[in-house]
């Protein structure tokens, strides 16, 4: 029987999303730090508050990404369609490092994308009664 734990592995685009909100916020931050005037304290503020965010909040998923690849991983151990290798958290753990270094996100999500798609592809859909298709 498989676990929801993939539900958790799904969430590795996030990652992506906030690494590029970082990214952008604290570019802005510099752009509106740079210039004078008291008119870009709110902007600089806010830009400032957004790449903090940003970044904490993409390290965040992918800890949780990492957490449930690893269980995924686990509670698919004895299973006799598909078993997969421990070597899988080693894209978790780049997709967190890519949280802080960008260019590991070029390895870890094709990887976990492909996770995703070997594991349907060997378990099917797990439907709400627990039966695959």
């Amino acid at each position: 029987m498989t676990r929801p734990w993939w539900y958790g592995v799904a969430l590795f685009p996030v990652v992506v999303v906030t690494t590029l909100l970082a990214r952008v916020g604290s570019r802005t931050f510099i752009a509106v730090s740079s210039t004078g005037g008291d008119s870009n304290v709110a902007a600089g503020i806010a830009s400032f508050v957004l790449a903090v965010a940003s970044f904490w909040g993409g390290v965040l998923v992918a800890v949780v990404v990492l957490g449930c690849l690893l269980a995924d991983i686990r509670a698919l151990g004895g299973d006799s369609e598909w078993s997969p290798s421990v070597a899988w958290g080693l894209a978790g753990l780049a997709h967190l490092g890519g949280a802080v270094f960008a260019p590991l996100l070029a390895v870890s999500v094709p990887a976990l994308a492909y996770y995703l798609y070997r594991r349907h592809d060997r378990l099917g859909v797990v439907e709400n009664s627990g039966s695959a298709r």
